[in-house]
């Protein structure tokens, strides 16, 4: 049974939720608010960046973060990159 795209990439949003809560201490997170109007900077943005690779499999640039900042737009971003990356393995 495959993962339909919408389901996929609510469980995107729900890991980085779960990440950028761990990172900016926030309960709270709306998916479409800035990572860095949450209080994230530079630094904290590494540490997000390390997360992604170590639990999605995906490697990113730090300006990725800069240019797709909230959660809605990462998460449609690493969606894409996994697909690519699993049409890669076939």
């Amino acid at each position: 049974m495959e993962i339909t795209t919408t389901s996929k990439t609510e469980a995107i949003e729900k890991k980085l939720i779960e990440f950028w809560g761990e990172i900016l201490g926030e309960e709270s997170i709306d998916r479409n608010v800035s990572f860095f109007d949450l209080g994230g900077n530079s630094l904290l943005a590494m540490q997000l960046i390390q997360m992604v690779k170590n639990n999605l499999g995906i490697k990113l640039a730090i300006k990725v973060l800069f240019e797709h900042p909230t959660i809605e737009e990462l998460s449609l971003l690493i969606k894409q990159l996994s697909d690519i990356n699993q049409g890669c393995d076939k």
